[in-house]
């Protein structure tokens, strides 16, 4: 694996970007769209994109966590990296066999950080986070590739959490 710079690193993961316009689902619109599933079809930059959020990682971690679908890549590829098991919360309660909305590792009593693509109010990573604190996880820290700067991270700390993130756009939203 290729170790990249923050600058260089910052510049691969722009190419995840398309050009807009796209609509959120509040209504806002976009000029342009981080797209994660670019950047997880990239196997050299996913690693190097995971290198970059184990970083960011609190020592105390001992779990990653993050919605399905756009993070799962993610926390796969983090917990690859750093060996810490791994959990992914779904939207809704899968509706058959095991009827749970979080898969994967035992998270109750573990400090977890909860991993995502991108950050903009906050509200989604919030919910997630509810969760798994539900299911007993210790929660206080969330990263994400792109924070687009919307409320996320002062919606977060009203919570207990802080967020942080490899790249912040300021930009964007119309």
């Amino acid at each position: 694996m290729t170790t990249s710079s923050p600058d260089v690193l910052a510049d691969r993961i722009a190419t995840a970007f398309r050009a807009g316009p796209y609509e959120l689902p509040d209504g806002r619109v976009l000029d342009r769209y981080f797209d994660p599933y670019r950047l997880a079809a990239d196997p050299l930059l996913l690693q190097e994109t995971a290198a970059a959020l184990a970083e960011l990682l609190p020592p105390d971690a001992q779990a990653v966590a993050g919605p399905a679908l756009a993070g799962i890549s993610l926390v796969t590829a983090v917990s690859l990296h750093t060996g810490l098991p791994a959990a992914y919360v779904r939207a809704a309660p899968k509706t058959h066999g095991t009827w749970r909305q979080i898969e994967g590792a035992d998270l109750h009593g573990r400090s977890t950080v909860l991993i995502d693509d991108t950050a903009r109010s906050g509200t989604s990573l919030l919910r997630s986070a509810r969760l798994l604190r539900m299911a007993g996880a210790q929660v206080t820290t969330t990263v994400c590739v792109l924070d687009r700067d919307a409320g996320a991270a002062t919606l977060l700390a009203e919570h207990r959490m802080t967020l942080a993130a490899l790249l912040t756009d300021r930009g964007g939203a119309s």
